[in-house]
C-alpha cells in the first residue's frame, strides 16, 4: 500500500486537474466536483448497505439487486456510489429508497473519511472497481468486501507488473470474487486471485425483464436509432443510411457522450444532408434524414419505439456498449466487430440467433435495408433476444443468497 499511495501522491496534482476538467468538459455541477475530490462533510450513517456501481451499466445492476432486496425484504438503508454524472441521471429515476454518492478518489484520508460516515456492514463492488485504499479501509474495519458479476478489463490484465502486484495484495483483502462467465473467473486467476475466492455465479445484466412500459413517443416518424455511438462511428453509419433509398426512415443517434455534439457535426457534410438537433429544439420535418438526440437520460425512450438498433462503441475498437435493453424491448439488435467488453453475452446472442453482427460498416446498408423491408425478421431477432433474457432472471435471486449470508 505505501508504493500504491506514493504513486497516488506524487501523481494528484493530474488526477485533479482530470477531475476538474472532466467535469467542466460534461457539464457536472459543483457537488459532483466536491465529492469526487472529498471536500463535502458527509453526515454520518447508521449502518449500510453500500453498492459502488461506476458508470451507467454497474448503475443498472446496482438498482437490479436493490429491487431484489426489497422484494425480499432486506430493508436496510442502501448507499449507492457512482462515478458519472449519466449514472445519477438513471437513479434520478428510481423511486427506490437509497442514498446517492459520488464517490470519491481514493486518496487515503478523503476515502477512509467517506467509508467512516456511511458506516457500511458490506461492500459490493459491481462488476470491475478494484480501489485500493477503499478496499484495505474496509477490511481493516472487518466489513466484508464483495465483487459481483465480477469481470477484468483488458486494461487491467495488460497493466504493468508493479500495478498487478497492487492488484494481487489488494484482491487478497477482498472476500468474494463472483464471476458472470468461466472466462472472468479464469481472468482472476491469471491475475492472481485466490482460487478459493472465486465462483461464477452468472450474468446480472442478462436478468432484464421486459421494460415495455409505454414511454412516450418522443418522434412521430418511422425510425432507426444508432444508440450510444462514440467519435468516428457517427459518420461511417450515417456514409451508409444515406445510400438506402428510403425517404420515410428517419436515422436517429443518441451519441454516448451529448457535448460530443460540435464533433459529430463538423465530422457529416451538412450541405448535402438535412440534420435536425434536439438540444437545439429542431423540428423534424418530412424531409429531415438524420435526427441527433444530444440528450442525456431518454435513450430508453427512444430505443422503446424504435424499428431497430445499431448499439454504438462496436465499429471502433471501444468494445461495445450494453444491449441488454433493447433486447428487453425485443428488438433486432446490430453491432460492429469491437464487442470485447461483453464477450459472453455477445457470443449467446449470436450463437441463439438474437443478434446480427457486421464486420465492418460497409455492411451496414445490407443489413438496414434487410430489416426495413422485412418486419418478420425484425420480429424474429427480437423475440429470440427477449426469450433469452427471460430464462436468465434466477440469477438475481443466487447473487441475493450470496449477498444475504454476508449482511
Amino acid at each position: 500500500m505505501f508504493i500504491y499511495n506514493l504513486l497516488v501522491y506524487i501523481l494528484s496534482p493530474i488526477i485533479i486537474i482530470k477531475i476538474l476538467y472532466d467535469s467542466l468538459q460534461r457539464g457536472n455541477d459543483s457537488s459532483f466536483i466536491k465529492q469526487r475530490l472529498g471536500l463535502l462533510s458527509f453526515k454520518k450513517n447508521q449502518e449500510t448497505v453500500w453498492l459502488h456501481a461506476s458508470s451507467v451499466g454497474e448503475t443498472k445492476i446496482a438498482l437490479k439487486l436493490l429491487k431484489t432486496f426489497r422484494e425480499k425484504n432486506l430493508n436496510d438503508q442502501i448507499v449507492i456510489t457512482t462515478t458519472t454524472k449519466s449514472s445519477k441521471a438513471i437513479l434520478d429515476k428510481s423511486n427506490e429508497n437509497f442514498k446517492h454518492y459520488y464517490l470519491p478518489f481514493d486518496f487515503l484520508l478523503t476515502i477512509g473519511r467517506f467509508i467512516k460516515a456511511i458506516n457500511p456492514k458490506i461492500c459490493i463492488i459491481i462488476e470491475t472497481e478494484i480501489w485500493p485504499n477503499m478496499i484495505n479501509i474496509c477490511a481493516k474495519r472487518k466489513t466484508p468486501i464483495i465483487i459481483v458479476n465480477a469481470r477484468l478489463s483488458k486494461k487491467t490484465l495488460n497493466a504493468n507488473m508493479l500495478i498487478k502486484k497492487i492488484y494481487v495484495n489488494t484482491l487478497s483483502l477482498i472476500n468474494g470474487i463472483y464471476c458472470k462467465s468461466e472466462r472472468e473467473k479464469e481472468n482472476y486467476l491469471i491475475l492472481g486471485a485466490n482460487q478459493k475466492k472465486v465462483s461464477v455465479l452468472g450474468n446480472i445484466k442478462l436478468c432484464e425483464s421486459s421494460n415495455d412500459i409505454g414511454r412516450d413517443r418522443l418522434i412521430e416518424r418511422k425510425y432507426v436509432l444508432a444508440a450510444s455511438t462514440h467519435p468516428g462511428e457517427e459518420r461511417q453509419i450515417i456514409t451508409e443510411w444515406l445510400k438506402i433509398n428510403d425517404k420515410r426512415t428517419l436515422l436517429v443517434i443518441v451519441p454516448r457522450h451529448p457535448e460530443r455534439l460540435g464533433d459529430i457535426l463538423s465530422d457529416i457534410p451538412l450541405s448535402l444532408v438535412r440534420v435536425a438537433i434536439r438540444s437545439k429544439k429542431d423540428k423534424i420535418r418530412n424531409n429531415t434524414q438524420i435526427y441527433i438526440a444530444d440528450t442525456i437520460g431518454e435513450l430508453e425512450d427512444f430505443m422503446q419505439h424504435c424499428e431497430f438498433v445499431f448499439m454504438g462503441g462496436s465499429l471502433v475498437d471501444h468494445g461495445g456498449q450494453n444491449f441488454l435493453e433493447a433486447a428487453s424491448l425485443g428488438k433486432s439488435i446490430i453491432v460492429g466487430p469491437y464487442m470485447y467488453n461483453f464477450v459472453d453475452e455477445t457470443e449467446e446472442f449470436l450463437k441463439n440467433n438474437s443478434m446480427i453482427m457486421v464486420k465492418n460498416s460497409k455492411s451496414l446498408k445490407h443489413v438496414f435495408e434487410r430489416l426495413l423491408k422485412s418486419k418478420q425478421r425484425r420480429d424474429l431477432f427480437g423475440d429470440n433476444a427477449r426469450s433469452l433474457l427471460r430464462k436468465k432472471i434466477i440469477v438475481l435471486d443466487d447473487y441475493y443468497s450470496i449477498i444475504k449470508k454476508y449482511v
